[in-house]
């Protein structure tokens, strides 16, 4: 029989509510688990600065100021600080029967004695997966004794606007909601701590707990006899690809796979066969429409959960690079034109005029999923309307081959996905894909802007990270180039 730690923290707990397999691993076999990506840094680096935000609107309170991993430091020194009479306290530590957890915010209420507690999410909204969250930890405080008088949840306020800053969190009142799952909790923690010791892993077969609420560290472990491709690689069946799993319709040779939209199909149909699928007439019909000179765009941009420009909001996505690759004719040269702000200050001012005169007057704007970069145009015209003629221009002009590609053309390199990097490299080859890049990606992107505004990095760095993201993005619009160039051979050689 499995041993399992003196103290279990409510994040390993958690793993369990999602999945019994996911919690027995994370304790008897963590060299399994998928290394925590940048991306997913990203995220939990975002969601601790959400949370160091959140004590200002609460302030004059005690840090706990103890590491993570250090369990019974962070129990001495909250209890050291309750019996002291601190009123309000950052990252409070708590344990009841060997399950732990640290509570972001709590503030005494003079008039009763009792506490409120704040939970912190880098969310906009309140979702279902809170309530678990938020109420095995309630639970184990109020096991300890501590007396709780109300359990909120604060989340980011999306109607929030820089510079204001005054209303960034939203208050929810759970305590009702939480109180009521009291009864189900100690069954619950109860079934994760027998699971963990049983000498076998749980025989829990994949499925949509597999996704959610968020993606398991051992999804590649436990999906690793999956076949590629499989029926989980078919676009656009969503719940379906469960049904066909649980009857043990797995591999795209089966032919008891059935009752498929077209697109689905088409996929299926092109795996099987090994041929690629190209509409040329359905191509022909949208590019017969398409004017010269052909101007791709392709932005960059991030979307910091604490918003830091004037006018924007939580998560609003601003530009603060582009890549302009112009074809005036299908065989002739094109011409390049970038921008990348590089200082703390505000992108947009020096952006918008500068794209409005790259793009020019004429012939269509090409932008892979251009619903993104029109939707910045718009923004970028309600910040400065004197420009909102220019960018309105642009926005008419927005033509998108994803669409094109989406009901004309199927490739078994897709694997079920559109996105550009999965399209380019399986229609053009491999000199159109990112492997290898120094910036690969737009959460790369992302994160090297964030290092080159930032003060503390050295030259040398800046350097490296403004060329790596240069070529990134110019690397987006030269292969939309290609990929146009390469639909209009499609038509042509079909004539």
């Amino acid at each position: 029989m499995n041993t399992i730690p003196k103290l279990l923290s409510k994040t390993k707990l958690l793993k369990g509510y999602q999945c019994l397999k996911n919690i027995y691993l994370t304790i008897h076999n963590p060299e399994l688990e998928s290394p925590v990506t940048p991306d997913k840094q990203a995220i939990f680096d975002q969601g601790n600065r959400v949370g160091q935000k959140a004590r200002e609107y609460f302030p004059g309170g005690t840090l706990v100021d103890f590491p993570p991993w250090d369990f019974v430091g962070s129990l001495s020194k909250t209890k050291e600080h309750i019996s002291q009479g601190v009123e309000i306290l950052y990252e409070a530590a708590f344990e009841y029967n060997g399950l732990y957890a640290r509570v972001d915010i709590l503030k005494l209420s003079k008039e009763t004695g009792r506490w409120k507690m704040f939970e912190v999410k880098s969310t906009t909204k309140f979702k279902d997966e809170h309530i678990d969250d938020i109420g095995l930890q309630a639970w184990i405080v109020a096991k300890t004794g501590l007396p709780l008088e109300q359990i909120n949840l604060l989340h980011l306020n999306s109607e929030c606007t820089y510079p204001d800053l005054s209303n960034l969190f939203v208050s929810v009142d759970l305590t009702q909601q939480i109180r009521e799952i009291y009864p189900s909790i100690l069954p619950k923690v109860s079934e994760i701590l027998s699971s963990l010791k049983a000498s076998d892993v749980p025989n829990i077969p994949i499925g949509p707990q597999c996704l959610s609420p968020y993606e398991c560290g051992f999804k590649a472990h436990c999906w690793k006899d999956i076949p590629t491709p499989s029926v989980f690689d078919l676009p656009k069946i969503n719940s379906k690809k469960w049904e066909f799993y649980n009857q043990a319709i797995v591999d795209l040779k089966d032919e008891r796979i059935s009752g498929l939209s077209d697109l689905p199909e088409r996929a299926l149909q092109v795996h099987r066969t090994q041929k690629r699928f190209v509409d040329s007439k359905a191509i022909q019909a949208v590019l017969s429409s398409w004017k010269f000179p052909l101007v791709f765009l392709d932005f960059e941009t991030i979307n910091p959960a604490i918003p830091r420009y004037e006018g924007t909001h939580p998560y609003q996505q601003v530009p603060f690079q582009y890549s302009v690759h112009v074809l005036k004719e299908l065989d002739g040269e094109v011409e390049h034109q970038e921008f990348l702000h590089t200082d703390i200050s505000d992108p947009r001012p020096a952006l918008i005029p500068k794209l409005i005169e790259d793009c020019g007057a004429e012939g269509v704007v090409v932008a892979y999923f251009a619903r993104f970069e029109t939707d910045r145009m718009k923004e970028l015209s309600e910040f400065l309307p004197q420009y909102k003629q220019g960018l309105d221009s642009l926005i008419a002009r927005a033509v998108d081959p994803l669409e094109i590609i989406r009901e004309s053309v199927y490739d078994v390199g897709f694997n079920g996905s559109f996105s550009l990097k999965a399209v380019a490299p399986a229609l053009l080859g491999k000199e159109a894909s990112y492997d290898g890049m120094f910036v690969g990606d737009g959460s790369a992107a992302q994160r090297a802007y964030e290092e080159i505004i930032d003060q503390n990095t050295s030259e040398q760095r800046k350097s490296e990270l403004t060329q790596g993201i240069l070529e990134y993005c110019k690397k987006d619009t030269l292969v939309m180039v290609e990929l146009v160039k390469w639909l209009f051979k499609q038509v042509n050689t079909s004539t």
